[in-house]
């Protein structure tokens, strides 16, 4: 794994503290059985960190801890956005108990609300909010004539006015007196035009046309 002595000697450190990993581990153990300079670099390394251990521990003077974490607050909070979240988390944190009973307190008394709202009933039928509605009719000329059993359909084109533009029989008769019947039905009837995203704009209507005769 290391092509050298100098880059196996860098992980002595971690060796002795036990920090390396199991495939380090295996190449450093490897290269000390046949590297008889790195086994005693490696003794160097053991001698002095037992001189190290062996060393009696200085007591820190008191003041000079506390100047030290004082330093180090200080170099925390020097960033403006850290020393604003700061100042937040210290004016907030009293008000949070008091500010998450406001809004439980809230949601109670709006659940208590609408649970004693009732919604009148209402006859108006709902107003669609489609974003395309067809054209309709508002007011159907009257026509004299017959359809027997099968009634005329009849596909109309209305302009944005609302103005019939021309149409086309799908079903039924077309003899010159129907088609006349219904040039003056189709053109004198009054229709509602389809929109747009609630423009109003071209479209086409079909029209099922029979002629319902009640004798008293």
């Amino acid at each position: 794994m290391f092509e050298g002595c100098v880059e196996i000697r860098n992980h002595y450190s971690d060796y002795l503290d036990g920090l390396c990993e199991p495939q380090v581990l295996k190449s450093i153990r490897f290269h000390l059985n046949y590297c008889g300079s790195c086994r005693r670099e490696l003794e160097v390394w053991e001698s002095v960190r037992a001189d190290l251990r062996g060393m009696p521990r200085s007591q820190v003077p008191r003041e000079l801890a506390l100047r030290l974490r004082v330093e180090v607050s200080q170099g925390l909070h020097r960033n403006l956005l850290e020393r604003l979240r700061v100042w937040m988390d210290n004016a907030l944190q009293p008000m949070l108990l008091p500010a998450s009973g406001g809004v439980l307190a809230a949601i109670v008394f709006f659940c208590l609300i609408m649970g004693s709202v009732v919604v009148p009933a209402t006859s108006t039928p709902d107003v669609p909010l489609a974003f395309v509605t067809p054209p309709r009719v508002r007011e159907l000329a009257p026509f004299d004539f017959n359809t027997g059993d099968a009634p005329v359909v009849v596909v109309t084109r209305i302009d944005a006015g609302g103005r019939a533009t021309g149409y086309r029989v799908l079903s039924g008769g077309t003899s010159p007196e129907l088609i006349h019947q219904l040039d003056r039905v189709i053109y004198f009837s009054n229709f509602q035009p389809a929109t747009w995203f609630g423009r109003p704009t071209d479209g086409q209507v079909v029209l099922s046309l029979r002629r319902i005769t009640v004798r008293g």
